[in-house]
């Protein structure tokens, strides 16, 4: 009678498993250590930022590592928790113990060349009744349909003929310009783009500012790092003052780590806002020198940017 044999793959001995960890939390490290390498000269380097903006996996392929000196399992099931807290700590509404009262609320989108639905940029609008709104990557007939639909008042214009990356609009409500006299103007020489100013002397002379700076890619690496210094040299030498708009960086890149301003999420961690569909980094930020108070995130159709808006003093 034939016997019949039974194979099975051999466990991983300890051995292999130790090297596997060591040559895991090795790449990890470095991957993780990359949020502290200076602006100058590495912002410069290929794929530096995308290693920077990317750094939270890198905590998830450590925790793996740890978990792969037990078992394959316990690498994927340690990989899995990591992986979960990534996903639910930046959208646990964070707690607000400010007795600060009157609040201004910021509303910022990046319109992706003005392909955002304007029926729905009015709607969230209307909705969350900001005060004073940001859209980046717009166009003429973007902004005067938004301010048609909701009675916004643009306080500056986008470039005549460009409806590209460069035009950053800002807008006030109605009442909002009555209480606080606001009026608009360009700040010059800090980003490659448009950077509109509204200010409003009647509210505690409170500046708020659009900020659109150059993605870091390819040959723009440099101008995207000058952009980052210039903004942050500026607006920490500014007093009541509110940066709102699609900075191209995460808390993980140094030069966005020298602004000296409150970052406003409304939540315990940086809700991502890019790439819309699923998104996973945080490019588009509200700051200020004041409180924040409360804030959160939008989807618009048309766009690979969530909308964001917070709840600010100055």
């Amino acid at each position: 009678m034939n016997k019949r044999r039974s194979f099975s793959l051999p466990a991983p001995s300890r051995g292999v498993n130790r090297n596997l960890c060591i040559a895991t939390l090795v790449v990890a490290i470095l991957w993780m250590s990359s949020i502290l390498w200076p602006a100058e000269p590495t912002a410069g380097w290929p794929f530096v930022a995308e290693m920077q903006a990317s750094a939270w996996v890198a905590g998830v392929l450590a925790a793996a590592g740890i978990g792969i000196l037990r078992s394959v399992r316990r690498a994927a099931l340690c990989a899995a928790l990591a992986l979960l807290a990534v996903l639910i700590v930046p959208r646990v509404p964070a707690p607000n113990f400010s007795d600060a009262t009157n609040p201004t609320r910021v509303f910022s989108l990046n319109t992706y060349w003005g392909k955002a639905d304007d029926k729905r940029i009015a709607r969230a609008i209307d909705e969350l009744k900001p005060d004073v709104v940001f859209l980046l990557e717009t166009n003429a007939e973007e902004v005067a349909s938004v301010a048609d639909k909701t009675g916004y008042l643009p306080m500056t214009q986008p470039r005549p003929g460009n409806d590209r990356a460069d035009n950053v609009v800002a807008l006030v409500s109605a009442s909002y310009k009555e209480k606080t006299g606001a009026h608009g103007n360009m700040v010059r020489g800090l980003t490659r783009f448009q950077t509109p100013r509204v200010n409003a002397p009647l509210g505690g002379n409170r500046e708020f500012v659009g900020v659109h700076a150059v993605a870091p890619a390819k040959d723009d690496r440099p101008a995207w790092e000058r952009d980052l210094a210039n903004l942050s040299e500026w607006a920490n030498s500014r007093r009541h003052l509110v940066l709102a708009g699609d900075f191209n960086a995460t808390r993980s890149h140094p030069r966005y780590r020298d602004f000296e301003l409150s970052d406003c999420t409304g939540h315990l961690a940086h809700t991502p806002t890019w790439p819309a569909v699923f998104p996973v980094i945080r490019l588009d930020h509200i700051m200020t020198t004041g409180e924040c108070l409360g804030g959160g995130t939008k989807r618009i159709l048309g766009t690979d940017h969530l909308a964001v808006w917070a709840d600010v003093t100055t």
